[in-house]
C-alpha cells in the first residue's frame, strides 16, 4: 500500500522539525524587519525548495548561495489589498507580524542576489502601490534571474503572483479570497495558506504543500510536474497533472476530480466524494470514506474502504484491482476479471460465479444483506482482482500492541 508516500511523509516530518527548530534558535519571525533579515532567510531556509539552506526536497534551480540584500522598499498600504508579482526570479511572499502592524498597513519588499554590480537589473524592478485599485505591483522583465524578492505583506491580502523561467514561488501563511500562482520550470511551495480560491498552474515545476491548504483547489501542472499535498481541504477540488505524480496525505472535500496522464495518484486518508483518472498510472488510496470512483488504463488500483457509506466503483483495462475492506463490512460486491480471488478470512452470502470465455464474474454480499447497504464494483478486462481483510491498525502500518 502506497510504496511512495511514507517516504515524502517523512520528508514532510524532517522539514517541519528542522525549519521550527531552526526557527527557535533564531528567536522566531515576528517583529523583523526587512533590513535586519528577509522573509526566505528566516521562514523558508528549511521549509521550503527555494531555501537557502540546501535540503532533500531543494531543486538546483532555486537554491540561492550567498544572497545579499541589494534594495529595499517599505510602502504604506491599505489592508485587504492585493499583490501583483511578475518577475523572472524566485519570489517569497510571507505575512507581516500582526503584533507589532495591528492596521496591516505596511508592505515590505527586499531584493537579494550575489550580483551586485548589475544595478540596471534594479532599475528595472517597478515597486508601486495603487490606491485606488488597492494593488502593490512589483514587476521586471530583465532582472537578474537568479535574484530574489522577498515581499512581507498583511497577513489577509490576495495573491497573483507569476514567475517565468526557473522562479521559485514560496508562500506562508497568507488568508486571502483569491490565491493565483503561475510558473513556468520554478517550484512553488505553500505552507499553511488559507483561501477561498486557489488557483495553481505550472509548466514544469513542481507544488508542494505543507501544513493545510484550506480552499476550492484548481492545480493544473503540465510536462513532468508533480504534486505534494500535506492536507487539502476545500468544498471543490479539481488537480490534474501530464506525467508527474498526484500525492496528498489528507483529502478533505465535499467532491474531488483528479486524473493524470502517466503519473500515478497516491492518496492517504479521502473523505468525500473522489473520482480518480489516470491512463497509464496506478492508483493507491490508504484509506476511503464516502463515494469513490478510480480508473486507470494500464496501471494498478489498490484501495482501502472502510466506510459503510457510499459506493467504490473501479475499473482497469489491463492491470490488477485490490479492494482491502474491514472483515465485519457489509456489502454487495460485484468483481470481474481474469481472476477474482477473495479472502477466505472475509464471509460472503448469496454467491454467484459465472466464467466465460476466460473471464470470471463473481457477485454477492459481503456479511449480512440489507436493504440499503454499500456496493462495491471492481472490473478490469486483462487483471486479477483481489478482494482482502484489513484492519484499521494495517492501514496506518501500525501493530497492535500484545
Amino acid at each position: 500500500m502506497l510504496p511512495h508516500l511514507p517516504r515524502w511523509w517523512q520528508l514532510t516530518e524532517k522539514i517541519a522539525v528542522g525549519a521550527w527548530r531552526g526557527l527557535r534558535r533564531q528567536g522566531g519571525i515576528t517583529g523583523r524587519e526587512p533590513r535586519s533579515a528577509s522573509c526566505s532567510q528566516l521562514t523558508f531556509f528549511v521549509t521550503s525548495p527555494c531555501s537557502h539552506t540546501k535540503g532533500p526536497a531543494e531543486p538546483e534551480q532555486c537554491r540561492q548561495r550567498n544572497a545579499k540584500p541589494l534594495k529595499e522598499w517599505t510602502l504604506v498600504v491599505s489592508p485587504f489589498g492585493q499583490l501583483k508579482v511578475r518577475l523572472p526570479c524566485h519570489v517569497t511572499v510571507c505575512p507581516l507580524d500582526p503584533h507589532e502592524y495591528p492596521n496591516a498597513d505596511r508592505v515590505f519588499v527586499t531584493v537579494s542576489g550575489q550580483n551586485t554590480h548589475r544595478g540596471a537589473d534594479l532599475d528595472s524592478v517597478h515597486v508601486k502601490y495603487d490606491e485606488a485599485q488597492k494593488e502593490m505591483a512589483i514587476l521586471s522583465n530583465d532582472m537578474d534571474s537568479t535574484a530574489s524578492v522577498d515581499v512581507r505583506i498583511p497577513v489577509k491580502f490576495d495573491l497573483d503572483i507569476k514567475t517565468s523561467g526557473n522562479g521559485c514561488v514560496k508562500i506562508e501563511k497568507i488568508e486571502c479570497e483569491s490565491c493565483r500562482i503561475e510558473t513556468e520550470k520554478g517550484t512553488s511551495i505553500l505552507q499553511s495558506v488559507k483561501s477561498q480560491n486557489i488557483d495553481i498552474q505550472a509548466k514544469g515545476g513542481k507544488i508542494i504543500s505543507l501544513g493545510t491548504l484550506q480552499g476550492n483547489a484548481n492545480i493544473q501542472v503540465s510536462q513532468e510536474s508533480s504534486v505534494d499535498i500535506e492536507k487539502l481541504q476545500g468544498s471543490s477540488v479539481n488537480i490534474s497533472t501530464k506525467d508527474g505524480s498526484l500525492k496528498t496525505r489528507y483529502l478533505y472535500a465535499q467532491s474531488s476530480f483528479m486524473s493524470s496522464a502517466a503519473g500515478d495518484i497516491l492518496l492517504g486518508n479521502v473523505h468525500g466524494t473522489t473520482i480518480l483518472q489516470t491512463k497509464t498510472g496506478n492508483i493507491t488510496v490508504d484509506s476511503s470514506e464516502g463515494f469513490l470512483k478510480a480508473s486507470t488504463h494500464q496501471g494498478e488500483i489498490d484501495i482501502y474502504t472502510l466506510s459503510q457509506e457510499g459506493e467504490v466503483d473501479l475499473k482497469s483495462q489491463n492491470g490488477s484491482i485490490t479492494v482491502r475492506v474491514p472483515a465485519t463490512l457489509e456489502a454487495h460486491l460485484h468483481l470481474s476479471g481474469n481472476k477474482v480471488d477473495v479472502s477466505p478470512e472475509l464471509q460472503l452470502q448469496e454467491i454467484q460465479n459465472v466464467s466465460r470465455e476466460g473471464h470470471v464474474m463473481v457477485t454477492g454480499h459481503l456479511n449480512q444483506r440489507k436493504e440499503k447497504e454499500k456496493r462495491i464494483k471492481a472490473d478490469t478486462q486483462n487483471g486479477t482482482v483481489h478482494v482482502k481483510s484489513q484492519t484499521w491498525f494495517q492501514s496506518v502500518k501500525l501493530k497492535a500492541p500484545f
